[in-house]
């Protein structure tokens, strides 16, 4: 159900209920066996196919709550998948009916993978409609990253939190527990990193150099996408980008956020600039075609 990873963009807020998450997932799924798989279609009809969006007149609003992972199949009080994220925010971009796209983001963090693509599809929705993302809680690491090119990021309250901005990971060496234990692990591999982290093997100084690098690399991207979301220089990136988390007041002075303000008062700035239009409910348009269909037959 649950496929850990070895590299994470995740607050040390986060790092407790990755460590329990197999066993929150599993009890989630076995008090919801019936819950339905997700499934992809234009914003309205996602909605309806339980992908993490809800349309109202022509705004979109999309969830991204929990531990990202790259793909979890069902919906979950505990995770957000960011493929499923990734398909509501397109099905709301490619929809000519929607003008706005509102993210309701609570999330610590969480894996690496998937969180490139989220960002490039939020980068791109924001290229052609306007893309709010409304904290309630926290917005940290990968959370903070898949944001940064947002057209606005608000706090709901000035002690939500914003940043963990980096990435992190660990390798442990067990080869001396396996040794005590009389268990010998032999390496059967294609080259000096294929096994690093293998269980009961030595992680040798080259092995935590080539982890390092990738580490490293991953946060040097991160660097660049904050600096072009938010508007920042280099050296402002960097004073940020140390792991730190901020309540909100101070992360709107650091330029995480762009201010603080209830998701009532983001709805009326949106309803000023793009008057809702009249549409069919999905109900109604149902209602419209039984009926069409009863002039034909």
């Amino acid at each position: 159900m649950f496929e850990n990873s070895l590299l994470w963009a995740v607050s040390t807020l986060g790092i407790a209920q990755v460590a329990n998450l197999t066993e929150l997932l599993t009890n989630e799924r076995a008090q919801s066996p019936n819950a339905k798989t997700y499934h992809a279609g234009p914003a309205a009809d996602a909605s309806y196919s339980d992908l993490p969006i809800a349309v109202k007149d022509n705004i979109a609003f999309i969830y991204l709550r929990g531990i990202m992972l790259k793909s979890y199949p069902w919906a979950s009080r505990y995770v957000s998948s960011s493929y499923h994220v990734t398909l509501a925010i397109r099905a709301a971009r490619i929809d000519p009916s929607i003008t706005d796209i509102v993210i309701m983001a609570d999330t610590p963090g969480g894996d690496v993978r998937g969180m490139h693509e989220l960002g490039d599809e939020i980068k791109i929705a924001a290229q052609h409609k306007t893309v709010t993302v409304q904290v309630d809680g926290i917005l940290a690491s990968a959370g903070l990253h898949v944001a940064a090119c947002a057209t606005a990021i608000y706090a709901n309250h000035r002690m939500n939190s914003i940043g963990s901005i980096g990435v992190r990971t660990a390798l442990w060496d067990t080869s001396e527990m396996f040794e005590k234990a009389g268990i010998k692990v032999i390496k059967i591999d294609t080259g000096e990193h294929k096994s690093t982290g293998l269980e009961g093997t030595v992680v040798t100084e080259e092995q935590t150099q080539e982890v390092q690098r990738i580490v490293d690399e991953l946060y040097v991207e991160f660097l660049k996408t904050l600096q072009a979301g938010r508007k920042m220089s280099e050296a402002e990136a960097k004073e940020v980008a140390d792991g730190r988390t901020w309540f909100a007041e101070d992360a709107v002075k650091l330029k995480l956020i762009d201010g603080i303000q209830p998701i009532e008062q983001t709805i009326a700035q949106i309803r000023q600039a793009n008057p809702p239009t009249s549409r069919l409910t999905h109900a109604e348009s149902t209602e419209m075609f039984r009926k069409f269909q009863g002039l034909v037959n």
